[in-house]
């Protein structure tokens, strides 16, 4: 009967003890709590709480290694509403509380002690404050490092293992920061020495796993009271990605001035006035312009004063003249041909504000051109004046040529016969002397002479050379003189 008092006794004594007693079997979880543990702990009802475990909850730190370790672990603590409001169905008080405790290691488990920590207002400022700076130094995404002058890291984050690849910040902390880049690092000791703060500074990395890596770093010297360097305080950013495609760009952009500054074609960037926004050598050069500075002071419009308000107006409707020819002239008034690739460029309300164009100088192709048709007229003029009949065929009996003279003795108009076959227009000619002679000239390439009575009609006797040359046979007639 004294038994059983006395654990009605104990029982009373647990219940109203203004220190919170929480009671943990052997393997950690929660088997009893009093009223005054729940009300400092958040925990409505216990019994509704299976599972809370004392080495793993946001509640009370404890770490089975050390507790088995000394007995008896002293604690102060400090209930984060958020870490455990997401821990089962606890709620936490409406006011952040610190409390402290003793955890003692029993034969049938272990006993957690709590109570209100007797803190004043501005410990408890201070202890706010603690958590959330470290709620800052875990979530930061910069890499967040405290190093010794000689590399060894002291204190890091979790973004800084990631940064350089270790597996978690434990692995981090046994690194030395220096051997990522050493005279990288050297360097900014010596900086830091006397500029004391250091920032934007960028750099390679190459990572514990070899791989190399551009990163941004701000640095902060921590100086003894004698002035001497005694921590590095750090923050860096991994830059990779932006700087490869910083590098990218500028190859991209390098190679295109390298083709834009090769380039034999004239390209040029103009506004709708003519006046050069932008070119390359080669249209300096092409328009007679010492260099491109010079180029761009000058106006296009000034080398055609016709054809440039032309083409722009083309350009308003068509938006790209692809081919166009023109004679024009240089800055030093020599005439050039030139042919022309035009794009337009127009702003958000479609007006036309630029004239982006491509020019090659065709003078030379043009002069030739126009020479040789120059001498074709003059040949087509002389063989013309001939009285008599003169034809040209290709080695495929197509007419090529025919004088005014032949086209009169023919009845023909000089043109309708041009790129027709003889044997076809002309089929009265087949298993004549006539064809004898054309097929042994095409064939043999020799020279024929000989007579016929005419070529289509039996008339004064002619006389017929024929001619053979690479490409076809000439005929030539003329009336027999008695």
């Amino acid at each position: 009967m004294k038994v059983k008092n006395d654990c009605h006794i104990f029982r009373e004594i647990f219940e109203k003890s203004p220190v919170g007693l929480l009671f943990f079997n052997r393997k950690g979880i929660m088997v009893d709590a009093n009223q005054s543990a729940l009300e400092i702990t958040g925990i409505t009802h216990w019994d509704k709480q299976p599972g809370i475990n004392l080495f793993h909850n946001p509640i009370i730190p404890c770490n089975k290694e050390e507790l088995t370790e000394k007995s008896i672990i002293n604690f102060q603590n400090q209930l984060n509403s958020e870490k455990i409001s997401d821990f089962q169905d606890i709620t936490p008080p409406h006011i952040t509380e610190c409390f402290e405790g003793t955890i003692s290691v029993l034969n049938s488990g272990y006993l957690v002690q709590i109570q209100h920590s007797g803190v004043n207002d501005k410990s408890r400022q201070l202890l706010v404050s603690e958590e959330k700076y470290k709620n800052f130094f875990e979530d930061d995404l910069t890499g967040d490092f405290i190093a010794t002058p000689q590399g060894e890291i002291i204190e890091c984050n979790p973004a800084f293992a990631e940064i350089y690849n270790f597996p978690n910040r434990e692995q981090a902390l046994k690194s030395n920061i220096s051997t990522f880049n050493h005279e990288d690092w050297e360097t900014l000791i010596q900086r830091l020495k006397s500029e004391h703060k250091i920032q934007g500074h960028q750099n390679t990395h190459q990572r514990q796993d070899g791989e190399k890596i551009h990163v941004v770093s701000n640095l902060v010297g921590i100086c003894s009271d004698s002035g001497e360097l005694v921590q590095v305080k750090g923050y860096v950013f991994d830059d990779t990605e932006r700087k490869e495609a910083e590098e990218a760009l500028k190859r991209s952009e390098k190679k295109y001035h390298r083709l834009f500054d090769e380039d034999l074609t004239g390209d040029f960037i103009a506004n709708v006035d003519g006046e050069i926004l932008e070119c390359n050598p080669a249209f300096a050069d092409i328009y007679g312009l010492d260099n491109v500075e010079n180029a761009l002071k000058w106006n296009i419009s000034e080398s055609n004063p016709f054809d440039w308000p032309y083409m722009v107006t083309r350009l308003k409707s068509e938006c790209k003249i692809l081919g166009f020819q023109s004679w024009q002239r240089r800055r030093d008034f020599m005439r050039i041909h030139v042919v022309a690739n035009l794009v337009g460029i127009f702003n958000d309300s479609g007006e036309l504000i630029q004239v982006k164009g491509y020019v090659f100088d065709d003078t030379e192709r043009k002069q030739a051109e126009e020479k040789l048709e120059s001498e074709q007229r003059r040949i087509t003029m002389i063989l013309d004046s001939i009285q008599d009949g003169f034809v040209a065929l290709d080695n495929f009996w197509n007419f090529i040529y025919v004088n005014h003279c032949a086209a009169e003795y023919l009845d023909v108009d000089a043109d309708d016969l041009m790129g027709q076959n003889l044997w076809e227009r002309f089929p009265e000619l087949t298993g004549t002397n006539h064809e004898i002679h054309f097929r042994k000239a095409m064939n043999k390439q020799e020279i024929q002479y000989f007579e016929a009575q005419g070529i289509l009609r039996n008339e004064k006797c002619l006389n017929i050379s024929v001619y053979p040359f690479k490409d076809g046979i000439s005929v030539y007639w003329r009336n027999k003189r008695k």
